[in-house]
């Protein structure tokens, strides 16, 4: 990673956020839940995700999708699977976590996607929208509106660097 980066989202207020959101979520989610995380992004914050609601007492199963629509930094356009579900969803209901809300295409896809495999609901959690996300519907719970710049840590990265980084960071301009 070579580009100059700033903190926009600090570690304490990703964990202030994420207390917040799993409470919202255990007052909602079933008992038979699953957690879907769409990787490779989403895999801290869903981590977190969990962590906080088994701090409310609610401890759903968990899965992941792989779906992917960028390459080294750049949208490619078009959505691939990459690795499915490893359990039945049918007549579940599915808390699907993303983490970033731009154009909306990958959490449309994969919505529609787990619907098609008999979801009986399929509620949305998204780390951070940005503001081309502003006309879509909203998600069911967010944790951040941020600008429209490209943004480092927290489960995101720079060509496979920076996922680590325990705040959301943004490549200065």
């Amino acid at each position: 990673m070579e580009h100059e980066l700033e903190i926009l989202v600090t570690e304490q207020e990703m964990a202030v956020r994420i207390d917040d959101l799993s409470l919202e979520i255990s007052k909602i989610i079933e008992s038979d839940a699953v957690v879907v995380g769409l990787l490779q992004g989403a895999f801290i914050f869903m981590a977190d995700i969990l962590r906080g609601l088994a701090r409310n007492g609610k401890t759903p199963s968990t899965d992941f999708l792989w779906l992917s629509s960028y390459g080294d930094g750049q949208s490619a356009g078009r959505l691939n699977v990459l690795a499915d579900l490893q359990r039945s969803i049918s007549g579940r209901q599915v808390l699907l976590v993303d983490d970033v809300y731009d154009t909306g295409k990958t959490l449309i896809f994969a919505k529609d996607y787990l619907k098609s495999k008999g979801a009986s609901e399929v509620l949305t959690c998204l780390m951070a929208r940005k503001p081309e996300a502003l006309s879509l519907p909203r998600p069911d719970f967010l944790g951040f509106d941020l600008p429209n710049r490209f943004l480092v840590g927290y489960g995101l990265d720079d060509s496979g660097r920076g996922r680590g980084y325990p705040d959301i960071r943004a490549v200065k301009p």
